[in-house]
C-alpha cells in the first residue's frame, strides 16, 4: 500500500504533467480532468509557481454563468535546459533544449580516433561542450546510443558498435564525468521519445518510429559504413521495452542463417552498392515487408521515419503502404500514417531531450517513485 508521501508525489506528479501535456489549462480542468479535489490541485499548483516551474500565462473566457475567469497554466521554458546527444563510433551530434523541448542550440563534431571507448568519446565530446553547457545551465543530459540499452538503470546491455558485450552502468559513470545526471537510452527509442514530446496530450497510442542511419558497424573497423536500422515501438503510449529491453533490435526475417548484418545482403555489399536505384529499392522491399507484418500484428496506426530513408520519403511511402495492405489478409484498406521527421540529422539527440523532457514529466510507479516525475525533477534539478 503506498504511503501519504508517494501518494502526495503521484498527485504532484499528476498536475506537473497536466500543465506540461495541456499548456493553457487551467486548475479547474486539473479538478475534472484529475479527479482530484481543488485544494490538492491548487496547493501544488501554487508549489510549482513559487518554484518559478510553472507560470500563470493568460485568463480565460468565464462560463456563461459568469463567475471568476479561470487562470491558464504553461511549464516556463527558462526553468531549466536540458542537453541530448547522440554518439556514433565516428561523430556526436548534440542538442540543448528548454523546459518545452524548443531546441535553443545545436553542435555536431567527429570524434577522436578509434582506439577510443565508449566513455572516454562521451568525455571527450562534454570537454567540447562544456562551455555551452555551463552557458545555459543545463542540468542534465540524455545520451542516445545503438545497443540494447536499460534505459530504467542506465546499464548499456549490448552494443556492437561500441564492443560492449557485459552489462555496462554508463549512466552512473558518466554522471561522474559530467557534472550532472545522465541518462542513456536507445537511440531508436530516443525517437520515440522525442515525437511523443511534440505531440503532447494528443499522442497516438500505437506507433513504430523506423530509424536508419549510416554508420560504421564496428568502433574498431571505421571507415566501412554501412546502413543500420533500428525500430522503436509505441504501445498504449508509451515505448516498449520488453522482457530484456531488446524490442526493437531488428534483423530481416529474409536473411539467412549465419550471415552478418540485419539484411540479406552483408553489410559491405549494402554500403558498396547503396547509391544504385536497384539496390535502394530492393532494400526498401525488404524493409517495408518486415515492416508491414509489425503494422498489422500489432495494429499500428501509425509509422514515423528518421534518417536515410527519409532521402527516397516517396518510394518508402508507396512501399510501405503497399507491403502492409498486401499483407493484410482481410478486405478494406488498412489505415495506418506514414510520416517523416522533420529534426534531421538531430533527430535521436532532440529526442533524446524528449526522453528526459518525460522523466521530468512522467507519472511515477508506487514501487520506484524517484524513476520519474516529481521526485526525479526535484533530484535531479536540486530542488
Amino acid at each position: 500500500m503506498a504511503t501519504q508521501n508517494q501518494i502526495n508525489n503521484i498527485n504532484m506528479s499528476r498536475v506537473l504533467r497536466s500543465i506540461w501535456l495541456n499548456r493553457g489549462c487551467s486548475r479547474a480542468d486539473m479538478c475534472r480532468d484529475l479527479g482530484l479535489n481543488k485544494s490538492t490541485v491548487t496547493k501544488n499548483v501554487q508549489i510549482l509557481l513559487d518554484g518559478g516551474i510553472a507560470e500563470e500565462i493568460r485568463e480565460g473566457d468565464s462560463s456563461p454563468l459568469g463567475g471568476r475567469r479561470p487562470v491558464a497554466l504553461g511549464i516556463r521554458q527558462d526553468f531549466c535546459y536540458i542537453m541530448g546527444m547522440e554518439i556514433q563510433t565516428e561523430f556526436y551530434r548534440a542538442v540543448i533544449c528548454n523546459a518545452r523541448g524548443e531546441v535553443v542550440f545545436t553542435r555536431a563534431n567527429r570524434l577522436k580516433e578509434s582506439e577510443y571507448s565508449l566513455l572516454d568519446q562521451f568525455r571527450h565530446s562534454i570537454e567540447e561542450l562544456q562551455p555551452f553547457i555551463d552557458e545555459y545551465g543545463v542540468k542534465g543530459i540524455a545520451l542516445g546510443i545503438s545497443g540494447v540499452v536499460n534505459a530504467h538503470e542506465g546499464i548499456i546491455r549490448h552494443s556492437m558498435s561500441f564492443g560492449i558485450k557485459t552489462p555496462f552502468p554508463f549512466s552512473e559513470a558518466a554522471t561522474k564525468i559530467a557534472g550532472v545526471p545522465v541518462l542513456v537510452e536507445n537511440d531508436a527509442n530516443c525517437c520515440c521519445w522525442g515525437d511523443l514530446a511534440g505531440q503532447l496530450s494528443d499522442r497516438e497510442e500505437n506507433s513504430l518510429f523506423l530509424l536508419s542511419e549510416f554508420r560504421d558497424q564496428n568502433l574498431r573497423n571505421t571507415g566501412h559504413p554501412s546502413l543500420s536500422v533500428g525500430m522503436g515501438l509505441v504501445l498504449r503510449g508509451q515505448v516498449h521495452y520488453g522482457k530484456d529491453y531488446s524490442a526493437g533490435e531488428f534483423t530481416s526475417v529474409l536473411k539467412a542463417a549465419g550471415q552478418p548484418g540485419q539484411f540479406s545482403q552483408s553489410p559491405e555489399e549494402l554500403g558498396r552498392n547503396w547509391k544504385e536505384q536497384n539496390q535502394v529499392m530492393k532494400t526498401i522491399l525488404e524493409i517495408g515487408r518486415n515492416t508491414a507484418f509489425l503494422v498489422n500484428t500489432l495494429n499500428l496506426s501509425r509509422i514515423v521515419v528518421g534518417g536515410v530513408l527519409q532521402d527516397y520519403s516517396e518510394d518508402v511511402r508507396r512501399i510501405l503502404m503497399e507491403c502492409i495492405q498486401e499483407s493484410w489478409p482481410y478486405e478494406g484498406e488498412v489505415r495506418c500514417q506514414i510520416e517523416f521527421s522533420s529534426r534531421g540529422d538531430f533527430t535521436v539527440a532532440n529526442g533524446a531531450c524528449g526522453f528526459y523532457l518525460e522523466k521530468m514529466f512522467g507519472l511515477p510507479d508506487v514501487e520506484s517513485p524517484g524513476d520519474k516525475g516529481w521526485e526525479f525533477l526535484q533530484s535531479s534539478l536540486s530542488l
